[in-house]
């Protein structure tokens, strides 16, 4: 839907001058991308909003006004390179795949009334 992509691409705009010239566009893109889906699920289940943004260094997420760290899964290794890894990318996705079971699990727990 376009209001999300009009979000991602305003989070890129911000993140790109906080990157320090580290990586292309497109790197970055990819990274916040992968992260995106499994990241809102995250957000909403713990309670603090939507996501906003990755940091990296330390592997959390800034949901609303929260920081969260992001599970061991998602980021096994306690941080990631900027713009991340292939490999990051891979264990962001299969988490977001991960959250979307979950959230589609809890969705038929719910609504089963």
């Amino acid at each position: 839907n376009i209001s999300n992509m009009l979000l991602v691409l305003f989070a890129m705009v911000l993140i790109l001058p906080a990157s320090g010239g580290k990586g292309s566009a497109n790197d970055l893109f990819e990274c916040f991308r992968a992260a995106y889906e499994g990241g809102n699920i995250f957000c909403e289940l713990s309670g603090h909003g939507k996501f906003k943004s990755l940091y990296y260094g330390t592997c959390e997420l800034q949901c609303g006004g929260t920081t969260m760290e992001l599970p061991e899964e998602a980021c096994p290794s306690g941080s990631m390179d900027e713009p991340c890894t292939e490999k990051d990318r891979e264990n962001l996705r299969k988490w977001g795949k991960e959250m979307q079971e979950k959230k589609d699990r809890l969705a038929k727990i719910l609504c089963k009334g």
